[in-house]
Order: C-alpha cells, then sequence, then structure tokens
C-alpha cells in the first residue's frame, strides 16, 4: 500500500507562511487531568510532594488542590501548538527562557497562543539541512480565566516549500554471499561416575536444622511513634520555657 506522506499535514504551514509579527491562536484547548500530573511526575522521579501530595497542598501550600508539575505544563502548552508550528519541522533547535505565571490545578483548561519573533535561513543556521529556515518563536499558554499560565521561545528549522527528499533515499546495502566453512571439533562429554556403597555409606548424613527461638520484634512503626512522641514533648517543653515570663 502506498500514500502521498505530504497529503498527511497542512499546506500552509511551511517557512514561507510565517511573518515576524504574527499571532496565533491554536484551535484546541485542553482540561489538566490528574493522571497527567501526577504519572508524569512520578515517572521522572519529581520528588516536590505539591505535585502529588494532597494533603501537603493545602496544609503547607495553601492550594485548594495540587499543583501541576511545570514540565507537565509547557508539554501540553506546545503540544497543542504543534499542529501549526511543528508539522513541518525539520530540527527542534531549542527551548529558552521559560516562565510559569501562574500555577496551574486539576481540572484547569490550557489554551495556546503563538506569536513569531524572528526568521532566518542563513546557512550556519540551517545545520546542513537544505531548504528549511529556521524560525523563533514565542508560546503562551493561558487558562480559562484569561490568566497566562506559560511563557516559552522556541526555535526550531521549518521545511520550505521547495524542500524535496530527493537524493535522501535509503538503499538497501547489496547482498554478499559467503561460504562460511564450519570448523568441526570434538567435543568431550564429562559423565561423572556414582560412587560406590561404601563410599555413599561414608557420606555424612543430612543434618536437621536446629529451631531456633526468636524474642518477638516491635513493628518499626511502634517504635518511630514514641520517638517522636518524645521529640514533639522536648519541643512544648522548651516551648513553655520561652512563653513563662521571668520573675522579677
Amino acid at each position: 500500500m502506498s500514500y502521498d506522506v505530504a497529503g498527511l499535514t497542512r499546506k500552509d504551514n511551511f517557512y514561507e507562511d510565517f511573518n515576524v509579527g504574527d499571532v496565533f491562536e491554536h484551535v484546541r484547548g485542553k482540561t489538566m487531568e490528574p493522571l497527567e500530573n501526577v504519572l508524569i511526575t512520578n515517572l521522572v522521579l519529581n520528588t516536590a510532594q505539591l505535585h502529588f501530595n494532597e494533603d501537603a497542598a493545602e496544609r503547607l501550600g495553601g492550594q485548594p488542590h495540587r499543583v501541576v508539575f511545570g514540565g507537565v505544563t509547557a508539554s501540553l502548552v506546545i503540544g497543542l501548538a504543534m499542529q501549526d508550528t511543528g508539522e513541518q519541522a525539520v530540527e527542534e533547535v531549542g527551548l529558552d527562557k521559560v516562565r510559569f505565571r501562574v500555577p496551574v490545578m486539576h481540572g484547569d483548561t490550557l489554551y495556546a497562543f503563538t506569536e513569531v519573533l524572528g526568521k532566518n535561513d542563513s546557512e550556519e543556521l540551517c545545520r546542513g539541512h537544505r531548504e528549511v529556515g529556521e524560525i523563533h518563536f514565542k508560546h503562551y499558554g493561558a487558562n480559562q480565566r484569561g490568566e497566562t499560565v506559560f511563557e516559552g521561545e522556541r526555535k526550531v528549522l521549518v521545511k520550505k516549500r521547495a524542500f524535496s527528499t530527493f537524493g535522501l533515499e535509503y538503499e538497501e546495502p547489496a547482498t554478499v554471499s559467503a561460504v562460511v566453512v564450519a570448523e568441526e571439533r570434538i567435543v568431550e562429554t564429562f559423565v561423572p561416575a556414582k560412587p560406590s556403597k561404601e563410599k555413599r555409606a561414608a557420606l555424612p548424613k543430612k543434618i536437621a536444622p536446629k529451631t531456633v527461638k526468636t524474642k518477638p520484634v516491635k513493628p518499626a512503626a511502634a517504635k518511630s511513634k514514641k520517638i517522636k512522641a518524645k521529640v514533639v514533648k522536648k519541643i512544648a517543653k522548651l516551648a513553655r520555657k520561652a512563653v513563662r515570663p521571668k520573675k522579677r
């Protein structure tokens, strides 16, 4: 089965279609789910508890819910912008000046906007690619209340309309027939001889394991609580001393 690969992408997002100063409001929005935040936070071993500990978020952060990991927010916003700014991309050059303006919570819906800051198709920036140019984008993410939650600048090499893969086709290497001469080897198989009855009788008999009585061990949790209680009592005692008025 064959199909036209070029027909899978749009026709209006090549290098020539972007102009400096253009601003795009991307068509899709995405609601942030708890699964996206907590799963990716745990997969990348991010240990900041405000991203996955609801209790800590309420007590320490003063937030009604867990705060979304910034890497997830950035990925979602740039992902929403990809259909317009990345379909014709040849190479992602860099991401810079990333800012997270407002915390994102589970249930927030994010929308993406993009501004074209610059264009350059000089050879030194094209990194060996032909018929491409570098575009400097600035991406913005906003929530359902219109608050800017994310800003970041991205540089990417985008195809020109003259871009072609001619000459870059992969060719299967020619098959070379070779005669492999297998070297015959004689493998000696060692079969251990069975011991005689006299030798078997002389072998030590299996010794039954002794039953060892052990003292019951207190669970670690109980020990931890005991230590914690001592520490709390000590702190309370010091606090009472600190607030006690001095005698005159």
